[in-house]
């Protein structure tokens, strides 16, 4: 169960407590929905596995991980990130641990832990996700699995540590290269560094494998100028995988004299330049034959895109433009998990506790893109069409009310928590099929004005790893 109890059934009530429970469940489709939910994607049974598998060194001892992933979850959703509010509003059992028991757990948690979480748990939701879309893609890339990589920076982390005490400027914690999929909008997997001021492009090798692996059509990458590397082309095909990524300046490119560049236009009549030729240096052993396309723009660089997607015919130019445009939505759903779910407020202050704090805001992200699929999933809409603000603050409303007025035991006992996926996709789809409130639209500026963007300020900063490391040098990183 995610949510904690604290408040009783009052005794005046007049019907039976269980009746009033059943009766305001029933009145909270949004509230309902989301414990269905959690129940099926985060049941105990499925984090004792977890926690074996990925626990390393770690053991359960006076609080389990089951209890932490509990916690984490009560302090983001209902508490804006507060771990202190989030345990003092917890019913107080015998069993329970202290504040300290908390986060020392959480200040320990394994890298590789919070990487699975992520990761399996997505799986399971993936399973409830509706036939709708949330981005609408070119129809070329039909048989492609679209994936957008982008790395995010764990900022504002709290000196609270001994090692960062007095430290200048803005404490960084872990760095996350993350892997989204804007079809559904899910965020599917991510590679994490303890090192917030680490390379994301380094973190390429440890996710790539991991997307690879999970099967289905050939994987479509799409990246910033980050990842314009020919070892990282080498990480982007292989199981027949393929790049869309913006061209950087680091890498050469030779011209096909045999292929000579063709102009067309886009459907606002900028000139497009299509360019076929090789991808490094001559020695270069990972050099590769690719296709560059630049569209000009008349206020700023001109946009230039490579990918091995050769064939014009299949792939045109404005298609695979259209989709690097769609890279921005990645930013998109780092800016939800941030502003809603209380991501730039840690709760710990080590590296690891941030990047397990920033795992459970991609599930919480995750568990919203589900339930809003099943509220467009009847209607002409698409998901991004739906105001996740607007949606989260009346969820939000919702669990509140419940907590308040009814023992979450009571709440157990009314969702089963041994459901397939076939009956909670049938439950959400009852429950939010025909849920649509006024103001839940997305409002959306039609005529958007040009805003210059400010420069920004330079100043010190460093990292929660670098601190630690810097008080143990003789420690192995």
């Amino acid at each position: 169960m995610i949510l904690p109890p604290h408040q009783r059934v009052p005794r005046s009530q007049p019907h039976a407590p269980t009746d009033f429970a059943r009766q305001v469940l029933e009145g909270l489709p949004l509230a309902h929905a989301s414990l269905a939910l959690f129940a099926y994607g985060v049941p105990d049974p499925v984090l004792a596995d977890l926690y074996e598998r990925h626990r390393g060194r770690g053991y359960e001892d006076v609080v389990t991980f089951a209890q932490l992933v509990t916690w984490i979850f009560d302090a983001l959703i209902e508490h804006q990130g507060s771990g202190r509010q989030a345990h003092l509003r917890r019913h107080r059992q015998p069993d329970d641990g202290c504040h300290e028991a908390f986060y020392g757990k959480l200040r320990r948690i394994p890298r590789g832990l919070s990487e699975a979480f992520l990761r399996d748990v997505t799986d399971r939701f993936t399973a409830l996700f509706p036939e709708v879309v949330a981005h609408r893609l070119p129809t070329s890339f039909d048989r492609l699995e679209v994936l957008i990589l982008d790395g995010k920076s764990l900022k504002k982390v709290a000196k609270r540590l001994v090692d960062t005490r007095g430290t200048p400027g803005k404490l960084l914690g872990g760095k996350l290269l993350v892997a989204y999929r804007p079809r559904d909008g899910l965020v599917l997997d991510m590679a994490a560094d303890l090192d917030g001021e680490t390379n994301e492009a380094k973190l390429i090798p440890d996710l790539m494998p991991r997307v690879h692996a999970r099967g289905g059509p050939a994987k479509l990458v799409v990246g910033d100028r980050l990842f314009c590397a020919s070892k990282h082309f080498a990480e982007f095909t292989k199981d027949n995988g393929h790049f869309v990524v913006r061209y950087a300046r680091t890498l050469s490119f030779e011209p096909d004299p045999k292929r000579p560049a063709v102009t067309t236009a886009d459907p606002s009549q900028r000139a497009v330049v299509e360019e076929w030729g090789w991808a490094g240096k001559p020695k270069d052993k990972l050099r590769r034959y690719v296709r560059r396309i630049t569209v000009a723009r008349p206020v700023g660089e001109a946009i230039t895109i490579l990918t091995d997607l050769l064939d014009s015919a299949p792939y045109p130019a404005t298609d695979l433009l259209d989709l690097y445009r769609i890279r921005w939505t990645i930013e998109g759903t780092f800016q939800k998990v941030t502003a809603i779910f209380a991501l730039g407020r840690f709760i710990g202050s080590t590296p690891e506790a941030t990047v397990f704090q920033a795992s459970m805001c991609f599930v919480l992200a995750n568990v919203v893109q589900v339930l809003q699929g099943y509220v467009v999933a009847k209607r002409k809409v698409t998901i991004d069409d739906l105001s996740t603000a607007q949606f989260c603050t009346d969820w939000h409303r919702q669990l509140a009310a419940l907590k308040e007025l009814v023992e979450v035991s009571m709440i157990v006992s009314l969702i089963p928590t041994d459901q397939t996926a076939e009956s909670v996709g049938t439950l959400l789809d009852q429950l939010l099929g025909t849920m649509w409130k006024p103001g839940w639209d997305k409002t959306r500026n039609k005529a958007p004005r040009a805003h210059p963007h400010a420069a920004k300020q330079k100043g010190a900063h460093t990292s929660v790893q670098r601190r630690r490391q810097a008080h143990k040098p003789n420690e192995d990183p």
